[in-house]
């Protein structure tokens, strides 16, 4: 529709022309909304940290006294009380490290005005590879990738994506070592990145369970809280991407995240 401009300044047939106060006034609105979620993720980080520091100090506590009890009382236990013990020691470190978890779930708020940069793919994964070495070696995995072309990122959030897709096709391996193989695909706004594993595979009704915060398939069958994937989704998520997987049981997995380039 065109529209024609009077000499008072505003637009005819229902258009009105941005005057330099209505500017003014959403760049305010855009600073108090910026403002806003700032405050918002201090707040749940500083939660977080509470809550992981003032139950982590009882939990020391409880293991502390167990363990004196467990000395001094060893040749009155028979078995069944040593046994009842090593459960309690085992839930207080389990529930230690689902806190640690917890703690590092919030450190995952990236700040608003926090700039990105381009960052080369291959270094973030060659470097998690390298950190990874002894977990590797350990379980035979065989790993390989392509090419990658750059990506407006976080480069040690891009590693803690990489690190935690690859740990998880290392750790659901099945009877065979694992074999992982990462690959991208681009467009001209975006580059799709794929790590693809020979593992136990997911059903399919679990795809988007997978990625909610301490969500766990198997119990304690295989290590881990359960809240890897939860990071991933929130740190790819915050820089305008997209995660996702493709799986069927007992025939591996494909998880695939998009970040705008």
């Amino acid at each position: 529709m065109k529209a024609v401009k009077e000499t008072d300044g505003t637009i005819l047939e229902g258009i009105t022309m941005t005057t330099p106060g209505d500017d003014d006034a959403i760049e305010e609105l855009r600073r108090s909304m910026r403002a806003q979620g700032e405050r918002h993720n201090d707040e749940l980080r500083q939660f977080a940290y509470a809550v992981s520091h003032d139950l982590r100090e009882p939990l020391r506590m409880i293991t502390s006294y167990t363990q004196m009890l467990s000395r001094r009382y060893e040749p009155h236990l028979d078995d069944e009380g040593r046994e009842f013990i090593r459960y309690v020691v085992e839930g207080v470190q389990r529930m230690d490290q689902l806190l640690g978890d917890l703690l590092g779930y919030s450190h995952q708020l990236r700040s608003i005005d926090r700039p990105l940069s381009q960052v080369d793919p291959e270094g973030a994964l060659q470097g998690v590879l390298l950190a990874m070495e002894k977990q590797i070696r350990e379980s035979g995995a065989q790993i390989t990738y392509d090419p990658f072309p750059q990506v407006m990122f976080d480069f040690g959030q891009l590693s803690q994506v990489f690190r935690q897709l690859i740990a998880n096709a290392i750790v659901f391996h099945g009877s065979e070592p694992p074999r992982i193989h990462i690959s991208a695909a681009e467009t001209d706004a975006d580059v799709t990145f794929s790590v693809r594993d020979s593992g136990i595979g997911i059903d399919p009704q679990y795809h988007q369970q997978i990625f909610g915060v301490f969500k766990r398939l198997h119990g304690q069958k295989y290590p881990g809280t359960g809240i890897g994937l939860a990071i991933c989704k929130r740190i790819v998520e915050q820089h305008g991407g997209s995660i996702g997987v493709e799986s069927e049981l007992g025939k591996g997995s494909t998880f695939r995240f998009t970040l705008l380039k």
